[in-house]
Order: C-alpha cells, then sequence, then structure tokens
C-alpha cells in the first residue's frame, strides 16, 4: 500500500473514532430527574405534612375561678387573709357581724316553738288524749305552763257546759216520767207530754252542739297551727342558712386575690363580691382562640404544642397538650372587636 493510501486510512479511521462519542449529559440529567420524582412520589404517598394552626390563649384552672359572694350583705367583722394567701378547703377567710342572723333565728325558733305547743295541746283537745309536748317545747317552761292552763281551761269550760245541759236534760226527763202516768188518769194533758219531750230533745242537742262546736274549733285551730309550724320551720332553716353564710370559708384549696372589702367594719352589699379564690391543685388547661379559618384542622384528642410566653422557647420549650373541647360555635370579643374567634381548651 502506497503512502498516500495509508494517510488515507488513518484520517478514515479517525473521522470514525469521532463520530460515537461516549453517553451524553442530557440522558444523565433526564435520568437524575426521573429518579427523584420518584423518590418524591413515593416520600409524598408515605409520609404527611403537617398543617400548623396558631392562636392566642391563657392559662386557666379547670374549674374555674371561685368568687366569694354574700347573698345577704352586711358589715364585715373578721377578715382572716390578705391578697396572696394560700387557704385551705374549708379555712374560715372572713366573717360578717351575725348578731342580725341570729336574731332573725332566735325569733323565728321562738315562734316554731309556740306553734308546735299549740298544736300539741290542740291534738289533745280533738284526740281527747292527755296532754304531752314535744321534747323541744319542755325546754321553756313557761310555754309549757301557759298552754297547760289553756288546755284546762278550755276542757273545764266544755265539762261546765255539758254538765249543765245534763243537769237539765235529767230534770226534764224526771218531770216526764212523772206527767205521763198522769195522762193516763186524766190528770195531766197529752199537751204537756209532748213539750217536756220536746224540751229534753232540745237539751240533747244543745249538748251534741256543744261538743261538735268544740272539736270543729280545736281541728281548725290544729290546722292552723300545724300549717304555722311547717311555714316556721322552713323560715328556720331558710334563717339558719343565712347564720351560716356569714362565716365565709374557702370552698377550694388556692390563692386569694382581689379582695372587695379589706376594712373591719366596711360594708360588704348585698350580692356584692368579697374575694376570688384561684384554685391551685386544679388541673390546668390552656383556653385558646382560633380564627375560623384554621379551625378546620382541629379536632379533640389532636395533639398540641403550648408555647408559654414569659420563657424564651428556644431555651425552655413548650408544653405538650391535647385538644378536649372545641366551641361549638365562634366567640365575638366586644372589646378588642377581633376576628370571631373559636375557643378550645
Amino acid at each position: 500500500m502506497s503512502e498516500p493510501q495509508q494517510e488515507q486510512q488513518l484520517t478514515r479511521s479517525m473521522n470514525v473514532s469521532y463520530s460515537e462519542p461516549p453517553l451524553p449529559r442530557a440522558s444523565l440529567v433526564i435520568w437524575i430527574v426521573g429518579i427523584g420524582l420518584v423518590i418524591f412520589f413515593i416520600w409524598a404517598w408515605v409520609f404527611k405534612l403537617e398543617e400548623v394552626s396558631t392562636g392566642t390563649g391563657k392559662v386557666i384552672p379547670s374549674s374555674k375561678e371561685q368568687v366569694i359572694q354574700s347573698l345577704e350583705g352586711g358589715i364585715l367583722t373578721k377578715l382572716n387573709v390578705q391578697e396572696g394567701d394560700i387557704v385551705q378547703k374549708g379555712e374560715i377567710l372572713a366573717q360578717l357581724d351575725p348578731t342580725r342572723f341570729a336574731s332573725n333565728v332566735g325569733e323565728s325558733k321562738s315562734l316554731l316553738i309556740s306553734a308546735q305547743a299549740t298544736a300539741a295541746r290542740l291534738r289533745a283537745e280533738v284526740n281527747g288524749t292527755p296532754l304531752v309536748f314535744p321534747e323541744i317545747v319542755m325546754k321553756e317552761p313557761k310555754l309549757v305552763q301557759e298552754e297547760t292552763a289553756l288546755y284546762r281551761s278550755r276542757r273545764a269550760d266544755l265539762e261546765q257546759t255539758l254538765a249543765g245541759l245534763r243537769q237539765a236534760l235529767q230534770l226534764v226527763q224526771q218531770e216526764l216520767a212523772m206527767t205521763e202516768p198522769l195522762v193516763a188518769k186524766g190528770a195531766a194533758s197529752e199537751v204537756e207530754v209532748l213539750r217536756l219531750r220536746r224540751e229534753a230533745n232540745d237539751l240533747q242537742n244543745k249538748m251534741n252542739d256543744a261538743q261538735n262546736q268544740y272539736y270543729v274549733k280545736a281541728r281548725e285551730e290544729l290546722s292552723k297551727a300545724n300549717t304555722d309550724s311547717e311555714t316556721q320551720q322552713q323560715i328556720v332553716l331558710g334563717r339558719s342558712d343565712s347564720l351560716d353564710r356569714a362565716v365565709f370559708r374557702a370552698p377550694v384549696r388556692g390563692v386569694v386575690k382581689e379582695i372587695a372589702v379589706t376594712t373591719r367594719g366596711g360594708v360588704v352589699p348585698q350580692n356584692g363580691k368579697l374575694m376570688t379564690i384561684v384554685p391551685i391543685d386544679e388541673q390546668l388547661l390552656i383556653e385558646a382562640r382560633i380564627l375560623p379559618r384554621d379551625i378546620a384542622f382541629i379536632r379533640p384528642g389532636q395533639e398540641a404544642l403550648v408555647k408559654i410566653t414569659a420563657y424564651d422557647y428556644s431555651i425552655y420549650g413548650g408544653l405538650k397538650g391535647k385538644v378536649t373541647v372545641i366551641s361549638p360555635d365562634t366567640i365575638r370579643d366586644e372589646v378588642k372587636q377581633d376576628p370571631t374567634p373559636f375557643v378550645m381548651k
């Protein structure tokens, strides 16, 4: 082969080698993108993105703050606590002047005992039984003496009336017994016999009427006395309750705050607030406000993260919680006029 032919063959070989380059970069990119998309779709199918809903709120006790109020009002005589004090359940916080309440209770108890004594006397009169007073009445000797004397007097009046009528009836019956034989002999007229019989019948009716009136009157008075007794019992209960409420006790263990009347001798108004107790043994809740656009992503039982603004979250972290209650409707803040939020705990 000549030298020119060799050069021509070498040139052809070099052209062929340059016409077959390695795998293009475009194909490599396509493969990488395809694999990435497959991985993304697998990740999107397996894993879920979290939707974060945020809101502001405050820490509240589960049983709310306990407001100590006076239903009747009165003069403050004792104040045993100060703001910030920790009190135990049942501990005496303050006391109103009990004079007015004790006087009302004493008056009602006197009326109650009097009504029970009257009822016992009238019951004995109606039933014709010996007079026996309840134990509470026996503690009032003067009242027992008065009711016993009245019982004997009324019974004596009845017996005296019946005795007079009985004696008159006996005389008429004797006269009738003497007159009837004379009619047969013609010494007396039948008109006289009829008159005596009518008189005897009238006397018997008067005896029956006297007894009936006595028992009817006693029954009416007994009914009234029983009603008075029941009424006074309710009044005593109500006034005793008022007396008990003159002493204020802590309903729960907690911290005293916002004492409205701090001066001994100060007046606590009717239905007035005296102080507030913040429970400290109760479970604490977070009452948060969530905007309506975020409420669809929240449900009871959902985990929550609470960030306390008083502490740096990046240092101290947050508190784990769980949604327990979501308000059924929005609640508007009339003061701030914020967008109407939902309330959840």
